[in-house]
């Protein structure tokens, strides 16, 4: 019975697979993931300026996350620019 059952695991690549093979929901992933940058960066720039201030480790932590969370929007850009190229050109050598 178990069998049948999807995992956890199999549902978020079934999710990924989704995604990142639609153009129209990379971008709307890639542009809700560039807008939660610019609301977490803000937060980390003004409103937690003094909280973050504090401690070198807080602040080492919260701007370490938000680099590592833009580098992996950059890569995410990079593959949706790769996977128009590789459409286009399909298309292109279709015609």
């Amino acid at each position: 019975m178990s069998g049948n059952k999807a995992s956890w695991v199999m549902v978020c690549k079934g999710l990924a697979r989704m995604i990142l093979h639609s153009r129209d929901l990379r971008r709307k992933m890639l542009l809700q993931l560039v807008i939660v940058l610019v609301i977490i960066s803000g937060l980390g720039a003004w409103p937690l300026a003094n909280w973050l201030g504090d401690s070198v480790w807080l602040f080492l932590v919260w701007w370490g996350f938000c680099m590592l969370y833009g580098v992996m929007i950059i890569l995410l850009a990079l593959y949706d620019m790769a996977s128009v190229v590789k459409e286009e050109r399909r298309k292109h050598f279709e015609e």
